[in-house]
């Protein structure tokens, strides 16, 4: 990477970690190119990748909630994997080819009841999970092509006050704005377990990896094991009666070793 570069691009700078990501590398001093057509428009990305010259290019565009994915399948196709072999195909033919992030998820693994590590099964658990590692054959095909740099993050859990619903924190905040409390609060897939981390700290690790200059595939999380009912709990105190059905739960814990080691912690 040349670190003379100041110019960071990012697509989907609309959503939770978009914006975030823009403010933290503009309170850095970075210039900040965000792409704001659709990501589907291979003549659209090709003309942003062309009229910039990126130190770095974080792709987090992309058809994010499960139920929606599950809606539209071809949609997320032709997002999350259409969209990512567009960048890359505009990307390859610059003589000086920026660092690449791309923002992959856990929902590639499958489930384990202990910490799961980069090594670990690839099974997705939903066809969002499907869309995503779809796209990091993309990436790798991209890599082994040009011996870019890349980094694959696997984003566990996150939240934040801004995001809104149907992600797990709005749409809990939302129902809770509306019970009776002195009623049962029913919660589906109460024991889970899942890896949160909040949005800002997941920017944060996004910025260091760049300033790595990592090239690998990293899971990102916090490795702390929490339930569903837990998080909820924590979240919104006023709760006192959770109630749910017995499942069988399933489990998404981030290995954090390979990140730690990277960053040095």
């Amino acid at each position: 990477m040349n670190s003379n570069k100041t110019t960071i691009g990012i697509t989907g700078a609309t959503g939770v970690l978009g914006r975030i990501l823009k403010e933290k590398l503009e309170a850095l001093s970075y210039t900040v190119s965000t792409f704001n057509e659709d990501i589907r428009d291979s003549a659209a990305a090709h003309n942003w990748i062309e009229s910039n010259d990126f130190r770095a290019v974080f792709h987090l565009a992309a058809l994010v909630p499960v139920t929606v994915v599950e809606k539209n399948p071809l949609d997320a196709y032709a997002i999350n994997v259409g969209g990512t072999i567009n960048l890359l195909n505009s990307i390859k033919t610059l003589p000086n080819k920026p660092w690449f992030f791309y923002a992959s998820t856990c929902h590639v693994y499958k489930s384990k009841q202990t910490p799961i590590a980069e090594v670990d099964e690839i099974e997705p658990i939903n066809m969002y999970g499907q869309t995503k590692y779809q796209g990091e054959k993309v990436c790798m095909a991209y890599q082994l092509q040009t011996a870019a740099g890349i980094c694959i993050g696997r984003i566990f859990s996150f939240f934040h006050a801004s995001q809104k619903e149907p992600f797990l924190y709005p749409s809990i905040k939302s129902r809770v704005a509306k019970h009776d409390l002195s009623t049962p609060f029913v919660l589906e897939g109460a024991d889970n377990v899942r890896d949160f981390m909040n949005a800002e700290n997941t920017v944060d690790i996004f910025i260091k990896l760049m300033e790595k200059n990592n090239t690998d595939i990293v899971n990102i999380g916090t490795g702390i094991p929490i339930t569903i009912k837990d998080f909820v709990q924590n979240a919104f105190p006023s709760l006192t009666n959770i109630t749910y059905k017995e499942h069988v739960p399933n489990f998404l814990v981030a290995d954090i070793k390979k990140l730690n080691s990277i960053l040095g912690a």
